[in-house]
């Protein structure tokens, strides 16, 4: 059951600044634009969204490459919910490089992957966001992130490799808000692989 939001404003025009392993919640009017902006370069923003409506439609990275018809998220791009609802257009992409296969650092992966004990990770950012707004912690699942600016390999022989991002000092993507959203962001803290270049930085979000 999803738990009741508490009264929460739309976010005001501005930036806000997101120190490294950082998080921010927020909460979006229909045709609002944010900007995300990678201020040195090679640093991952994990993204969740939801309807303000009915929390309980989601972002979809699974239907929004169904919706598009595209792999790779980039300018002219259209995310999706998980009932093919329209919920962010892409503006602008100084990039290109995102992870469209859903998923974020949690510290049941980094154990299987990297035999880690417990770390801190996108989930636990994700899930501190969802708190503030309000949400119910339990319906964020890996199809409902997009991993800004995160480089995944994908090989002919059916491998996938993480390797470092590609983005330069001020690179930027910005979204336009299709319906009111809820949004939640994870200035990734993951440094047991590549995604950050293993030197986690900080991240700009500048609302319209």
């Amino acid at each position: 059951m999803t738990i009741t939001a508490p009264f929460i404003d739309f976010a005001v025009p501005g930036t806000i600044h997101v120190p490294a392993r950082g998080r921010l919640a927020l909460k979006l009017r229909k045709g609002q634009k944010m900007t995300i902006t990678d201020v040195k370069g090679q640093q991952v923003m994990d993204m969740i969204a939801a309807m303000v409506d009915d929390p309980n439609e989601r972002l979809s990275c699974m239907f929004s490459r169904v919706s598009s018809g595209k792999w790779d998220l980039n300018e002219g791009y259209t995310v999706y919910s998980t009932k093919c609802t329209p919920m962010l257009n892409v503006l602008h992409d100084d990039n290109g490089t995102h992870n469209m296969t859903g998923g974020y650092c949690s510290q049941w992966s980094n154990a299987i992957r990297y035999g880690t004990g417990k770390t801190f990770t996108c989930h636990d950012n994700l899930v501190g966001d969802w708190e503030e707004l309000g949400l119910d912690v339990e319906k964020i699942s890996p199809d409902m992130c997009i991993s800004l600016f995160m480089n995944i390999a994908h090989h002919a022989d059916g491998t996938m490799q993480i390797q470092e991002p590609t983005t330069k000092p001020g690179d930027r993507i910005t979204f336009e808000a299709q319906e009111d959203l809820y949004i939640g962001l994870s200035n990734c803290p993951e440094e047991h692989n590549p995604c950050n270049a293993f030197h986690v930085t900080e991240m700009d979000v500048t609302i319209e």
